[in-house]
Parts: structure tokens; C-alpha cells; sequence
């Protein structure tokens, strides 16, 4: 009896996680195809709108709903994912990007968005704005609002990206 405890024992630290944080095991069993998932339209606009338009965009509120951060951040932004086909997303003081792989209706789904929640956006000319930039909005808001569209290639399949950025945040 004294050996099988004692095997049980060796057994149990040997699969022990030890110095792993919980975020660096949610992310080693993730999925790799849910970094960047393909998201419905209705569910990337709901993303775009819960995080980065509503907010609050901040850590806490991304965590409460599943999201957990990449350990890199790339300049002033920090990214989420979740293990499912919820968009990822990158948030900073001035800025909140929503991604996934490109699905139809897409597009249309963030237009009429645009259209039934910012009534007065104008719409700009995208091409100063950079080279995957399809479409792009001016909100009058305090501090002035810029939305985006980008398109981009990762590896022969397209990704979809919904932009806010308020250049005047802090």
C-alpha cells in the first residue's frame, strides 16, 4: 500500500505545471485556428461594439468575458484571444482593433453598424490611412473618433479587421 501511495505520488509531480501561469496553460491547449477565428459577422460587430465602441477597453472587461492576453505586446497595445470563434482583440489608450478570418457578410454587417450607430460618421478617403485600409469613417466625438476596415493576407487566407481610433485619448 506504502508503494502505491509513494507511485501516486511521483506520478502526480511529474505532471505537476509548476511555474506555468494560468494564462501560459490556456494558451499552449488553445486552438491555433481560434487566434484568429472565423467569426460570424453578427458575432465580430457585437465584439467590435461591446469592446471597443461601448468599452470600457481595459483588461478587466476583456478577462470577464473569457479573453486572455497574448504574453507580447507589440507597442502601446496589448492582444486578446478566447478558444472559441469569438474575434481577437487589441485594445491601447487611443485605439481597439477587432479581427478575424474574412466571411461573407462581413462588410455589409459593419456598414449598416456604422450607418444605425454613428448616424453623422463621414466618410473619408482610406487610401492615406495605409495600403489594406478598405473603408474608413470620421466621427465627430470628444476626443475625434476615426473608424476603419482593414483586409489583410496571413498565409493565403484573409483576415478582416474592425478599427477604432481616437488619436486625442489618453
Amino acid at each position: 500500500m506504502k508503494g502505491l501511495a509513494l507511485l501516486a505520488f511521483f506520478l502526480l509531480t511529474a505532471c505537476s505545471a509548476e511555474g506555468v501561469s494560468p494564462d501560459t496553460a490556456e494558451l499552449r491547449n488553445m486552438w491555433r485556428a481560434n487566434l484568429v477565428p472565423k467569426s460570424s459577422p453578427a458575432v465580430m460587430v457585437s465584439a467590435f461594439d461591446r469592446f471597443c465602441a461601448i468599452g470600457p477597453r481595459d483588461d478587466a472587461t476583456l478577462r470577464a468575458a473569457g479573453y486572455v492576453p497574448l504574453p507580447q505586446e507589440v507597442p502601446g497595445a496589448r492582444a486578446y484571444v478566447i478558444d472559441d470563434r469569438r474575434p481577437a482583440v487589441a485594445v491601447s489608450d487611443s485605439m481597439c482593433v477587432v479581427q478575424a478570418e474574412s466571411r461573407t457578410g462581413q462588410t455589409a454587417r459593419f456598414r449598416n453598424y456604422i450607418a444605425a450607430t454613428y448616424p453623422d460618421a463621414r466618410p473619408v478617403d482610406p487610401e492615406p490611412l495605409g495600403r489594406n485600409i478598405e473603408q474608413a469613417w470620421s466621427v465627430a466625438s470628444d476626443p475625434p473618433t476615426l473608424i476603419a476596415t482593414e483586409r489583410t493576407e496571413s498565409f493565403g487566407w484573409y483576415r478582416y479587421a474592425l478599427i477604432l481610433f481616437q488619436p486625442g485619448a489618453s
